[in-house]
């Protein structure tokens, strides 16, 4: 009895060092895929509309909203949202729009700009205004917020930077 208790450790201590490495071994032997991130020859409104009427988002790629605070002011919060387009097959991400958005805490805030950007401000659906850009980027946030998974993840991303509890 205490021979076959023996015999199962063992056997059970081998799988388990056996099974721990080869999944070391494999892994450092996987090469990254060639990135496929060039903006250039990628047609992102396309890619956008597409995943509008599919029914499951792609195993490829996916785009989501960072939003960082960049001032606070009495009822009025400047953020910095930035769209990204982020390919899961090789880990890439690629900046597709950055610009600062005003988001007003509650309704009837009113804050003057100095900025020359304020006569090109343009309101969001939701009444968040872009009063400017932080870097250039290849397409708008206006242009991208259009799509309804760009629109949901910039939600998302404001609501939890600023703890809000806005509906999508």
């Amino acid at each position: 009895m205490k021979s076959l208790k023996k015999v199962m450790a063992i056997a059970v201590l081998l799988i388990g060092i056996f099974s721990f490495s080869a999944k070391s071994f494999s892994t450092k032997n996987k090469t990254n895929p060639e990135s496929r991130l060039n903006l250039e020859e990628i047609n992102i409104v396309e890619m956008l509309s597409k995943q509008q009427f599919e029914c499951r988002p792609s195993s490829e790629f996916m785009f989501y909203v960072e939003a960082n605070l960049v001032k606070r002011m009495r009822g009025v919060n400047e953020i910095n949202a930035e769209v990204y387009f982020f390919d899961k097959l090789s880990g890439e991400k690629r900046l597709l729009a950055n610009e600062i958005v005003q988001v007003n805490t509650f309704k009837g805030t009113i804050v003057n700009h100095t900025s020359e950007n304020v006569f090109k401000s343009i309101r969001l659906k939701n009444g968040d205004k872009i009063i400017g850009t932080a870097t250039k980027a290849p397409y708008s946030l206006n242009e991208l917020m259009q799509f309804e998974s760009i629109y949901n993840s910039y939600i998302s991303a404001t609501n939890k930077l600023l703890a809000l509890k806005r509906t999508i």
